[in-house]
C-alpha cells in the first residue's frame, strides 16, 4: 500500500507539471503570434501611414491605411501614424479646438496705429500618398502631429508665424480708420492677407501639405479659407475720439439741413410778398392760421348774421 501511494503521488505530480508546462508554452505561443500578427484600426475621419519596424527590416514607409479600416494586418513591430482628414481650423481670438492662446494678432497701420486682428483659417490635410508621407517625415514626426496635442503644437509653430507675417506685410497699406469702418477696404485687406499667407505657408513647411476646406481627396486641393474680423485699435481712446468726431459731424449735417430748410421757407415768403404785397401776405398768413374768419357772399344774395345778445347786469 505504501508503494502504491508513492506511485500515485508521483503520477499526480507529473500531470500537474505537464499542465504548467503546457500553459507556459501556450502563453509564449500567444506572445509570438501577437508579434507575428499585428492589427491596426483607423477612425472614419483619420488616415493611417503604415511604417515597418520589425527586427529584420528598416523603419520605412509601407502603405496607406484608409479611413475607417478595421483589423488591418500589419507586420510585427510595425507602427501606424494617424492624421485627420476632416475639416480643421486654426483660430486666433476665439474659443474652441485648435485655438491659439493669444487673443489677437497685432498689426500696425499706415498711420502708425496698433490694431488687434482676429483670424480664422479653415483647411484640410492633403492626403495624396507622397505628400502625406513627406508631411509626416518632415513635420509630423518632429512635432508629434499624429497626437492631438502635437497637432495643436504643429499649428502654433507653423501657422501662427506666417499669419503674423502676412498681416504685418499688408497692414501698412491701409489707414486704421479704413480698416475699422470701411467694408471695401477691410475686404481688400483680407484678400491681400490671405494671398500672402497662402504664399508664405508652403515655403515655411516645405510643401503643399494643406488644402481648402472642401477638399475630399478626389478633387482639386484648393486654397485655405482665411478670414479676419473687424480690426480694432488697441488704444480704446482712439475709438472714443472717432465716435465723438462722428457725432459732431452728424450734428453739423443736421444743422445744415435745418438751415437749408429755413432758407427754402424764407425764399417762399419773399416770393409771396413780391406777389401779394406786405399787407396781402399778412392777411393771407392770418387767414391760414385761423386768426381771421371769412365767408363768401353770393352776389345779390340775402344773408342773415347772428347778432350777439347783450348781457344785462342787474344792480344789487
Amino acid at each position: 500500500m505504501a508503494k502504491l501511494g508513492t506511485t500515485t503521488v508521483a503520477k499526480k505530480g507529473g500531470v500537474a507539471g505537464k499542465l504548467i508546462g503546457g500553459g507556459v508554452v501556450l502563453v509564449l505561443l500567444i506572445i509570438v503570434l501577437a508579434n507575428l500578427f499585428n492589427f491596426a484600426d483607423t477612425d472614419a475621419n483619420k488616415i493611417g501611414l503604415h511604417y515597418g519596424g520589425g527586427v529584420v527590416e528598416d523603419k520605412k514607409f509601407k502603405s496607406i491605411i484608409p479611413p475607417g479600416a478595421t483589423n488591418k494586418l500589419i507586420g510585427p513591430g510595425d507602427t501606424v501614424y494617424s492624421y485627420p482628414i476632416d475639416q480643421r481650423s486654426y483660430i486666433i481670438g476665439g474659443a474652441g479646438a485648435d485655438t491659439d492662446n493669444a487673443d489677437e494678432v497685432t498689426v500696425v497701420s499706415k498711420d502708425n496705429v496698433r490694431l488687434g486682428v482676429r483670424v480664422q483659417v479653415y483647411f484640410t490635410l492633403n492626403r495624396q500618398e507622397a505628400v502625406l508621407q513627406s508631411f509626416h517625415e518632415r513635420i509630423g514626426l518632429k512635432t508629434e502631429a499624429y497626437e492631438d496635442r502635437g497637432w495643436n503644437d504643429m499649428l502654433q509653430s507653423y501657422f501662427r508665424p506666417q499669419i503674423d507675417r502676412a498681416l504685418a506685410a499688408v497692414g501698412t497699406n491701409y489707414n486704421w480708420a479704413e480698416l475699422y469702418n470701411n467694408e471695401a477696404k477691410k475686404s481688400a485687406f483680407q484678400t491681400a492677407a490671405a494671398k500672402e499667407f497662402t504664399r508664405l505657408l508652403p515655403a515655411a513647411v516645405g510643401g503643399d501639405y494643406f488644402c481648402g476646406p472642401s477638399y475630399t481627396g478626389n478633387n482639386a486641393c484648393g486654397e485655405l479659407s482665411f478670414t479676419i474680423q473687424k480690426p480694432n485699435p488697441l488704444d480704446k481712446g482712439i475709438i472714443d475720439g472717432l465716435e465723438a468726431k462722428q457725432r459732431a459731424e452728424l450734428a453739423k449735417q443736421a444743422q445744415e439741413q435745418k438751415n437749408q430748410q429755413v432758407n427754402v421757407e424764407l425764399q417762399s415768403v419773399r416770393q409771396q410778398v413780391a406777389m401779394l404785397g406786405s399787407n396781402g401776405y399778412l392777411l393771407k398768413t392770418a387767414i391760414e392760421s385761423g386768426k381771421i374768419q371769412f365767408m363768401v357772399i353770393p352776389q345779390n344774395g340775402n344773408i342773415s348774421l347772428p347778432v350777439p345778445t347783450p348781457t344785462t347786469t342787474t344792480p344789487r
